[in-house]
């Protein structure tokens, strides 16, 4: 027996020869034998050795006095390794016993006690995978629950950020300078990649941008936090007289794109940035690899408006260069900003069927705010794939 070495085993039966035989063939074995002729015996044994494995006579003298031992032993250690002996014919207290979870029983007379050095070497091996298991298992719980705590601390994390993300927002609607803006966000987690803002610079000229930064989650959202710092940062110099040129939507993104790549991060931002002038009713504008383009309602009629020159995104490329578009717009218009969330969120057809359905949506709610976004089902409570942003403007 491979096991048997140092092994404690406990033999309960009322059969003197019986114990004795088994005991002299387990000691040469080199297990410690102990010796209970009954149940009684039995118990204070195996309270008193601790041992390693059990083999009980079923058939004790009184009645159920040996289902009475295992119930016993099983209530104080339920993975102890028991083996039970049981007279030929005992079919049915066997049955009752493997029930009740003894490892292995033998049928008395033991003719072959070979036999029973290979039924406690397995039921040895047996409580082993049992006890490793039993481990194993209480390792992962409590894994479970250390991750389930910090999942709750990530989501706590999360919410307090995206309680912050939309403190920054501006809070729409808003008119500035005679025009009123409006604007939507839908994370596709609890934080969001995609950005919006729109500030008055003059008491004529007001700036607006959508941003849609790489990736999702904390980092992304983060990268929105510095995305509009620096923005507000610039325009405050440029009220101050501080700063160096004029504050043109090229000009941003150029100054953009240098501080996002001296972060160092692996994080790019497709931006739309634009300047509207409420004297000559005007917009200049810049793209920075932005997709869908804006779309503009006038004269009853939505089009993406001219892309101009776009360039790359803003932290992709040291050299890009940003170029600055103007665009004469009618008394009466909307200007729609989409992140392209957007044409995930939208179903079916392919890319050129989705900008169509952009368009035929604003055009047949006439550039309604409202309306387009009740028509294209943008409410905090749906499930989006990637983050969505819409943002309107309109002459008032």
């Amino acid at each position: 027996m491979k096991n048997g070495e140092n092994t404690i085993v406990l033999v309960i039966d009322d059969d003197t020869v019986i114990r004795q035989s088994i005991a002299s063939h387990l000691s040469n074995e080199g297990c410690r034998v102990v010796l209970a002729g009954n149940s009684k015996e039995g118990i204070e044994s195996f309270h008193s050795s601790c041992p390693d494995l059990v083999i009980c006579d079923i058939n004790l003298p009184k009645s159920s006095e040996g289902f009475d031992t295992l119930k016993t032993i099983f209530e104080e250690n339920a993975t102890q390794p028991i083996i039970i002996l049981s007279e030929e014919g005992g079919t049915e207290d066997v049955i009752r016993a493997m029930r009740l979870g003894v490892s292995d029983y033998l049928i008395k007379p033991l003719d072959d006690l070979e036999i029973l050095a290979i039924s406690i070497e397995n039921s040895l091996k047996r409580a082993t995978m049992v006890e490793q298991n039993t481990r194993y298992r209480k390792n992962l719980e409590e894994i479970n629950r250390e991750l389930e705590e910090r999942v709750e601390i990530f989501r706590m994390d999360q919410q307090a950020g995206r309680h912050v993300q939309l403190s920054m927002l501006p809070k729409p609607p808003q008119i500035i300078n005679n025009f009123l803006f409006n604007h939507c966000v839908i994370p596709s987690l609890y934080l969001s990649g995609d950005s919006v803002d729109y500030q008055p610079i003059t008491k004529r000229t007001v700036l607006f941008y959508i941003g849609d930064v790489s990736g999702h989650g904390s980092s992304s959202a983060f990268i929105t936090v510095l995305l509009r710092f620096r923005i507000a940062q610039m325009r405050r110099e440029y009220i101050r007289g501080r700063f160096a040129t004029d504050l043109s939507p090229a000009h941003i993104l150029h100054e953009l794109n240098k501080d996002l790549l001296d972060t160092g991060l692996d994080k790019h931002i497709t931006v739309c940035i634009g300047m509207l002038d409420n004297t000559n009713n005007y917009l200049e504008y810049s793209v920075a690899g932005h997709h869908p383009l804006p779309i503009l309602y006038e004269k009853g009629k939505a089009a993406f408006i001219d892309s101009g020159k776009s360039s790359f995104p803003i932290g992709l490329v040291e050299d890009a260069e940003y170029f600055n578009t103007r665009l004469e717009l009618a008394e009466d218009f909307t200007l729609f900003l989409l992140s392209d969330g957007i044409l995930e969120h939208l179903e079916g057809g392919s890319m050129a069927d989705k900008e169509d359905k952009l368009l035929d949506t604003i055009t047949k709610h006439q550039g309604d705010f409202i309306q387009v976004k009740k028509a294209l089902n943008l409410n905090m409570g749906i499930k989006v794939p990637d983050d969505i942003a819409m943002l309107s403007v309109t002459g008032t």
